[in-house]
């Protein structure tokens, strides 16, 4: 295939012109698809471990609470904040 801005020939199938770079008009369509393999599993261990935060924060203010330990409950209930506010943002920022 002859590159419409300088001329020169690449190879069959090619996106973009070999010599210059411009692109090319037959090239082969360029697909974007969704995260896997590492990428993928990153992100379900982002959100599985957002849920496991999130319900353990609950959970331990609720014990700490029942033991009598008032002064540990804010900490707990912080963590269960950011474990759901992670889950949030991967859910609103999920492609």
């Amino acid at each position: 295939m002859a590159c419409p801005r300088c001329g020169s020939e690449s190879r069959e199938g090619a996106a973009y012109c070999d010599a210059c770079g411009e692109p090319l008009a037959g090239g082969a369509p360029r697909t974007v698809s969704p995260p896997d393999g590492l990428m993928g599993l990153m992100a379900l261990d982002w959100t599985l471990r957002s849920v496991l935060a999130g319900v353990l924060g609950i959970i331990g203010a609720i014990l700490v609470a029942a033991t009598g330990n008032w002064q540990y409950v804010p900490l707990f209930l912080a963590i269960s904040a950011v474990g759901w506010g992670i889950l949030i943002f991967i859910y609103l920022n999920a492609s």
